[in-house]
């Protein structure tokens, strides 16, 4: 027996909900960009950025405490970890807040870093001074949060710059050579854990998507595979 248009109706209806349905879960997300990859990196990264900053200057006052030798030179290591730990203040105050910073500043403040540690071993007498082990911190935030181009950007010039400071203020060449090799591996290590963590949150985003995936597809679906049929 034919069917009327009015029970024909809700049948369709199921049916172009489900073929809807179908293509929905067919169809594959977007590739994630560079960009925003970049973005979520720096994002689940401040976190490690604020505490090796602060492990970074606590340590050098404890350091400066402990060898009051030359009290100009404290002066000048005091102000330099003071600019520091101010710059890490305003970084950590707005991750307890959980508004977002701007990349610029996260790149400059790790910028500033790198040149204040410079400034501390210029002013104690270059080769001589064992204060290069706070590049390792340094760049230690620096490889675990950003990318791989401007990780090996952070560590290049940190290499050129020691290494041209530690060679005019009279350092042994294979010493120095020792040193920077120490530093390449830091950045080396840094840069392999951010590849390690960015694939293992992929894969969890991933796992979370068919999951989604699956319950929209049991929703709409009776228990036997058929589209829900409406009652007359």
């Amino acid at each position: 027996m034919t069917q009327s248009y009015a029970e024909q109706q809700p049948r369709r209806e199921a049916d172009d909900k489900s073929s809807d349905g179908q293509k929905a879960l067919s169809a594959k997300p977007p590739p994630k960009s560079k960009m925003r990859s970049s973005s979520e990196d720096l994002l689940f990264g401040q976190p490690v950025i604020v505490t090796m900053r602060w492990i970074l200057v606590a340590s050098g006052l404890v350091l400066v405490l402990l060898n009051p030798d030359d009290l100009a030179l404290m002066r000048v290591q005091i102000v330099v970890l003071l600019i520091l730990a101010m710059a890490n203040f305003y970084l950590h105050s707005q991750l307890l807040m959980k508004r977002p910073v701007l990349d610029p500043i996260v790149y400059a403040a790790s910028a500033a870093d790198l040149f204040l540690v410079l400034l501390l071993i210029i002013v104690s007498n270059g080769f001589e001074s064992n204060l290069y082990v706070y590049f390792f911190p340094a760049i230690v935030s620096f490889a675990v949060v950003f990318p791989t181009v401007w990780t090996l950007t952070y560590v290049a010039s940190t290499m050129a710059m020691y290494g041209f400071v530690a060679l005019v203020s009279g350092g042994d060449p294979l010493i120095i050579l020792a040193r920077l090799l120490m530093i390449a591996a830091i950045g080396f290590c840094g840069n392999q854990y951010l590849r390690i963590e960015r694939s293992r949150r992929q894969a969890a985003a991933e796992a979370q998507l068919e999951m989604k995936k699956y319950i929209r597809k049991q929703k709409a679906t009776t228990p036997t595979g058929r589209p829900v049929r409406q009652p007359q």
